[in-house]
């Protein structure tokens, strides 16, 4: 099993993404649990034809557009395939149950991100911080800017 890994330096902006497209799943949630029947042939077509093909499309691209986000961000995500590689989206099912997945998906990621391993472009973009806060300063304070940060390198705020 691959490590979670937020890949981008720009943590903040990864989890506020991330929670909007939870939000994003969430509404289709709703328009889906009001979807009617649609019209299908029973002998020829699976029952998710039921669900209207425009909304299937929309779907796969919430899916598409939530997976390449993903991917360009965090690594060892388990989106739709699971943790260990062997879940598929079930393309046979009803857009209710598939949604429900999804956001189950999405919520274990958000929830695990708080523990998830940081790329090195993101220590390399806070060491860049504390440079840039050290750079004018005078000895002693820019020594008191890296201790503070030694002890925290979450922040890296002077405390003078």
């Amino acid at each position: 099993m691959q490590k979670l890994e937020i890949r981008n330096p720009r943590k903040d902006w990864v989890i506020s993404e991330l929670s909007s497209l939870i939000s994003e799943w969430e509404e289709w949630k709703e328009e889906v649990a009001q979807i009617e029947d649609y019209p299908y042939d029973h002998n020829v077509q699976s029952s998710v034809f039921a669900d209207g093909e425009e909304n299937m499309v929309k779907h796969s691209i919430m899916q598409m557009k939530t997976i390449t986000f993903l991917d360009n961000n965090i690594s060892g995500h388990w989106f739709i395939n699971g943790r260990d590689r062997e879940c598929c989206d079930r393309t046979d099912l009803r857009l209710n149950i598939r949604v429900k997945h999804r956001l189950q998906d999405l919520h274990e990621i958000a929830a695990s991100l708080s523990y998830a391993l940081l790329a090195d472009s993101y220590w390399m973009q806070k060491g860049k911080e504390m440079i840039d806060k050290i750079a004018d300063k005078s000895p002693e304070v820019a020594l008191e800017i890296v201790a503070g940060y030694l002890k925290n390198p979450m922040n890296i705020e002077p405390k003078v």
